[in-house]
């Protein structure tokens, strides 16, 4: 069977699978686990193509290559079970998305990740090596059971240190050669990878058929939804000095606080005295990247970017302190909260989705209120 190297455009990722691979639909893995489905089908990984996620359709539409050459290179990580993918890949033959096509609303399937035997490094992004068996599921499971629907095998050098995501989230290069997203994982390990953060145990059998009591959660909680499962990653402090005081972020993460070039993070201090309100500066942290235009750094589109502009997000297992020139009095009440925006204001604009409550959406990942005394 013939193999296409499949890229990225929107986020990290790169795939390798045979052409039209057959996949079984999301929906037949809900009879046996209705629980995981459920999770899965609220999550980005269920609403990863243009047609339920505004945010990629908006930049997708932007993408020269759907105005210039007529394919939807995206694909390939955002709906890699589409009957009709190699079409999708295929430049200058007009095909692309159809919103009627059933395969390509599948967006990142269950049957597809499952199927995922290794991941290959690749200068421009990593691979997915699919498995050749369409009902031959893969477990970390030391003893994961029988199904009669389906076969289910241990692999757990593929779940090690979630080697599993890794194929679509470590990083993307553009045709340029540079990185415009990049996961930049460290120290990554049994206790804290992708799996043990963004898919924690939780209550409930994972079948129908299983006598288990929990398991992994499959809403894949991120920036997209709920925070509640991540603010335990991340902590805020205050120390008070003379004439100033800080705000400490302490950032328990193997990767930055944002990935994504068109997201930004926000910290938002207030200071609560006899009942009056004094705002601080708000915090921006973000990553700007461009090209040299003229002589001068300009911020351009991740497909026309060559380098970093600014970066003054939060590292991997760091933390970082700001200070505000305001002297705290006893009884003063000092509000913190950090998170993030899907995507910059002035992106939102550029894109058309500066009425868009997604884009717009401030996620409150962590929040404190300090009292002094």
């Amino acid at each position: 069977m013939k193999k296409i190297v499949l890229v990225s455009l929107l986020f990290i990722g790169g795939v390798v699978t045979a052409a039209n691979m057959h996949f079984e639909k999301n929906a037949k893995c809900s009879s046996c686990h209705p629980k995981i489905y459920e999770e899965y089908m609220g999550s980005q990984h269920g609403n990863a193509t243009i047609f339920k996620d505004k945010l990629h359709g908006a930049v997708y539409n932007k993408h020269p290559q759907k105005n210039k050459l007529q394919k939807y290179r995206c694909a390939k990580c955002h709906t890699p079970t589409a009957d009709n993918l190699s079409e999708l890949l295929t430049p200058h033959n007009g095909v692309t998305p159809d919103a009627k096509n059933e395969t390509q609303n599948e967006a990142v399937a269950c049957a597809y990740c499952h199927r995922i035997e290794e991941v290959k490094s690749g200068k421009a992004m990593s691979k997915n090596i699919i498995s050749k068996e369409p009902l031959s599921y893969f477990s970390n499971k030391e003893k994961p059971g029988t199904s009669p629907f389906h076969k289910i095998t241990t692999k757990k050098a593929i779940f090690k240190d979630a080697k599993l995501c890794m194929g679509c989230h470590t990083h993307k290069a553009n045709k340029k050669g540079f990185n415009v997203c990049a996961t930049g994982a460290k120290d990554m390990n049994a206790e804290k990878n992708c799996i043990s953060c963004h898919m924690p145990q939780v209550e409930g059998a994972s079948s129908i058929m299983s006598k288990g009591t929990k398991h992994r959660f499959h809403g894949f909680p991120g920036i997209h939804g709920d925070l509640k499962l991540l603010s335990k990653y991340v902590t805020l402090d205050l120390s008070k000095e003379k004439s100033q005081f800080k705000v400490s972020v302490k950032h328990d993460v193997t990767h930055a606080s944002t990935l994504h070039p068109l997201r930004m993070s926000k910290l938002l201090v207030s200071v609560e005295r006899d009942g009056n309100v004094t705002q601080m500066k708000t915090e921006k942290l973000f990553q700007v990247i461009g090209a040299e235009v003229n002589g001068t750094a300009k911020p351009t589109p991740p497909w026309l970017a060559t380098k970093i502009i600014k970066d003054s997000r939060i590292d991997a297992n760091s933390k970082k302190e700001y200070a505000y020139a305001f002297t705290l009095k006893k009884g003063d009440k000092v509000k913190v909260k950090f998170g993030h925006l899907l995507m910059k204001k002035k992106a939102a604009k550029k894109f058309g989705l500066e009425a868009n409550e997604e884009a717009n959406k401030f996620r409150v990942l962590s929040e404190k209120t300090f009292v002094i005394e």
